[in-house]
């Protein structure tokens, strides 16, 4: 039997899902070509007035998960400035980053992770301390799930036609026949 690591349950699954994301901002462009509207409609997009708008939610998932795997393998992450959600190359290019910051990280980089202590600041006034894998679990990848479902959910609520199939590309491999 193999044992799981830190990293074969962190590094897919955020690369799969930001992977899929730019499957949806393909699909995002070719539909505002379509209907002839200009394509930041959709990046400023919301499901609700106080919600944050699908630039955000992207720029959201992005960051929980360069910063999960800088914490998880004791390094500080690379801050991502805010101006580069102002447009759909800025934001492709956050999300290219954020991959390469994933994919940078290695199996042994992650060696003891889930025991490590991981220290964090949510907001500006508020520390919080867990081990790595109560990080990873209770914090890092719900968060990044619910920016993620957010874009989805703006986006299909713009009447793009995604399905679970766009959420989940890359998740499952299919049989090879």
């Amino acid at each position: 039997m193999s044992k799981l690591s830190m990293h074969s349950i962190t590094a897919p699954t955020f690369v799969t899902i930001l992977n899929a994301m730019n499957m949806w901002l393909d699909k995002a462009e070719e539909y505002a070509k379509e209907k002839k509207f200009d394509v930041d409609v959709l990046l400023s997009s919301r499901l609700a007035p106080d919600m944050l708008p699908l630039r955000n939610q992207i720029g959201f998932a992005t960051a929980w998960a360069k910063n999960c795997q800088c914490r998880l393998a004791n390094q500080t992450p690379p801050d991502f400035p805010d101006t580069d959600l102002a447009t759909m190359e800025t934001i492709r290019a956050r999300i290219a980053r954020a991959i390469d910051i994933v994919k940078s990280i290695s199996a042994a980089d992650l060696e003891g992770a889930e025991v490590r202590t991981i220290n964090y600041n949510l907001g500006p006034t508020m520390k919080m301390s867990q081990s790595g894998l109560d990080y990873f679990n209770r914090m890092a990848l719900p968060n990044f799930y619910f920016h993620a479902t957010a874009a989805y959910a703006i986006l299909r609520h713009n009447g793009l036609t995604l399905g679970k199939q766009d959420f989940m590309a890359g998740m499952i491999e299919l049989p090879k026949t």
